[in-house]
């Protein structure tokens, strides 16, 4: 029981980081909808779930983000993990990184944009339906 402090503290390090990482969320126009933050662009909505990317002293934090585009009703329920396009995005400086990320998702606001800049999403996993509609 004596050992639980550096848990305890990386812990509340970890949701320190969580909750600037929503503030800045939130300062760059997210906005909470069924317990997920959304962002949206143009004709697409970025949703944007910051969480904890273990347990433990090794925790880090990570931003799980999630593209949806009203052409693939219905809307996402469970936030990013229920998008067509989904990106992990670990956050080594939470809110400088999520600043650099929010950078690129905000530029992209339709579907031909998001085709052509794909590649600056790296590690983005895209179902066959966005696949399709992204040609």
């Amino acid at each position: 029981m004596g050992n639980q402090g550096p848990v305890r503290d990386a812990g509340a390090v970890v949701k320190q980081a969580r909750a600037a990482v929503v503030k800045q969320l939130k300062a760059r126009g997210a906005k909470a909808r069924r317990g997920h933050l959304r962002i949206p662009v143009g004709e697409l909505f970025w949703y944007v779930d910051p969480r904890a990317s273990g347990v433990g002293s090794q925790a880090g934090l990570v931003l799980e983000v999630g593209c949806w585009t009203p052409a693939l009703p219905p809307e996402p329920d469970g936030g990013a993990v229920d998008c067509p396009l989904l990106l992990d995005v670990p956050l080594a400086d939470p809110v400088a990184d999520t600043d650099r990320l929010l950078d690129v998702v905000t530029g992209i606001g339709d579907l031909p944009t998001l085709g052509q800049r794909l590649d600056e999403l790296p590690g983005a996993l895209v179902d066959a339906a966005l696949r399709e509609l992204l040609g």
